[in-house]
């Protein structure tokens, strides 16, 4: 019999639980029946593994096992995430895979080795199923199934390691290794439109040891495919857009974006002037991150999620400075003087009264004054430069621009409706900016731009928008107040990114 490790281990502080959870129940039957490898197996032999099996909880970043460890028996995980890695030396470790799908873990050593060459650890609490290998060896001899998936099962994880990014660092970028992990965890899904969500378990600090970068080539390589519209990220919350995947300019829908590297002379021209698209994206942004910001103070006062509320305001605060910062560093045209000053005159006002502290009604209704004022100086930048640009492109983004900025102005005066004394403006504020955000939506379904990827974009748009509508009146019986708000500003951030990325697709076709 193999002994079972003991029960209650600590590992740098925290506890493996080993305890029998319920073994022979339902639920490690259930575990077993849907791992891929044991497709097909006859119910007596799903009792054999059963028998042979324990049901484990491993808690977050306990060791699973460790290098020099002999392999008694093969581990199944259910639920959670672990990261295998290869100890260094210098203790350090060289992360070899992150696994956070239900499967077999380390198939290659556990059948091809005697004692384990790499460590495990859990990066979220797992639950696990152990089973005692000579059984499982001893059953693959006599189920010709079970061996014929366990080698299909291997064969697509060696064509996986053959075509990994990580086997071609010296001809990609860091952006491209990132965009092809992700995509890969996505399963490479081929959208027109959209977009995918891929949360990753494991910290970034051990994704970039997996793709090969450091953790602060990770983060601006990860900022690149942020500024490019490809990604966005809400903590471990990857969402994918996949019409900003396409390389929108060529016109060919199935040609995705890549990104290598840059020559001197490239860099040289990208940091100077941007295009006028960009620059009206870049100008554009400065207004929506007004009400963004007053969205997350608005969260504070409705103790809404107050922590991330607090990190939010700090993010958007680093955002709009960083944006206004650019903006001071580039040559810009006479036109945009005076509007940027207004801009650079209303921010420092708006931003005390943000970090102020007050959340009375006197301070709210100071707030949406203050948040109104930097959205109109903001606005009128932003006009500035479509017209200096003088191209119908560059109008489209402005209008999709505008609906962004629509997108989350609606939230922030439903916020501010139940803070300050003047409900019936707000609720014509935000009758108004309905009106005006489908009026943009049919200008830009009517902008004579065909792009199939354009085309599918705008009417993913304009489904979200339907949802956020209904959200605006819910069933009063079945939500409360805080609820309700919770729910419209969820589907207000979905719609925010479906917009975004059509912002993005209008700049670049502005080229």
């Amino acid at each position: 019999m193999v002994p079972a490790p003991p029960v209650g281990r600590r590992t740098k502080g925290l506890t493996l639980l080993n305890t029998r959870l319920r073994r022979g129940t339902w639920a490690q039957r259930d575990f077993l029946s849907r791992c891929a490898i044991f497709f097909g197996l006859s119910p007596e032999r799903l009792d054999g593994l059963e028998r042979a099996g324990r049901l484990l909880e491993l808690s977050s970043h306990a060791m699973l096992y460790r290098a020099g460890e002999p392999v008694r028996e093969a581990w199944l995980l259910c639920s959670g995430s672990v990261v295998r890695f290869l100890p260094l030396e210098d203790a350090g470790r060289k992360v070899i895979e992150v696994v956070q799908t239900p499967q077999l873990l380390n198939l290659g050593e556990t059948f091809s080795a005697t004692h384990y060459q790499s460590s495990c650890e859990s990066s979220t609490r797992c639950i696990l199923v152990a089973i005692d290998l000579r059984v499982l060896r001893a059953m693959m001899a006599a189920e010709p199934a079970l061996s014929a998936n366990l080698i299909e099962t291997l064969a697509r994880r060696q064509v996986a390691v053959e075509t990994d990014s990580r086997g071609h660092h010296r001809s990609t970028t860091g952006a491209q290794r990132i965009l092809d992990y992700l995509l890969a965890q996505a399963g490479d899904r081929n959208a027109l439109a959209g977009e995918t969500t891929v949360t990753l378990k494991a910290t970034k600090k051990v994704i970039a040891s997996q793709v090969g970068l450091t953790p602060e080539a990770f983060s601006r390589s990860l900022r690149q495919l942020i500024d490019q519209g490809v990604l966005m990220v809400d903590k471990r919350n990857f969402h994918i857009q996949h019409a900003a995947l396409l390389d929108t300019g060529l016109g060919d829908s199935a040609h995705r974006l890549k990104f290598a590297r840059k020559s001197r002379r490239d860099a040289a021209n990208t940091a100077g002037q941007p295009a006028p698209g960009a620059l009206i994206n870049l100008c554009g942004r400065l207004r929506f991150l007004s009400q963004r910001l007053a969205i997350a103070w608005a969260r504070l006062a409705w103790s809404i999620s107050p922590a991330d509320a607090s990190v939010s305001l700090r993010q958007f605060d680093s955002e709009f400075e960083r944006m206004l910062a650019r903006l001071r560093g580039l040559p810009l045209e006479a036109a945009l003087h005076e509007p940027l000053a207004a801009v650079l005159q209303a921010w420092p006002a708006y931003r005390q009264a943000l970090f102020a502290g007050g959340v009375s009604a006197a301070d709210s209704a100071s707030l949406l004054r203050q948040s109104e004022a930097l959205l109109e100086a903001a606005d009128r930048l932003t006009g500035a430069a479509e017209h200096c640009a003088g191209t119908p492109d560059a109008r489209y983004v402005n209008v999709a621009g505008r609906n962004r900025m629509l997108s989350q102005r609606i939230g922030k005066l439903y916020l501010f409706r139940e803070l300050v004394d003047a409900r019936s403006w707000v609720d014509e504020q935000i009758a108004a900016s309905i009106a005006e955000f489908e009026a943009n939506l049919d200008e830009l379904r009517h902008s004579g731009r065909r792009l199939a990827e354009l085309v599918a974009q705008l009417d993913e748009v304009g489904q979200q928008w339907e949802k956020f509508r209904r959200a605006l009146e819910p069933d009063p019986s079945h939500l409360n107040r805080t609820r309700h708000a919770r729910l419209l500003l969820a589907e207000g951030d979905r719609l925010l990114r479906y917009v975004d990325t059509t912002v993005k697709l209008y700049e670049r076709l502005s080229k």
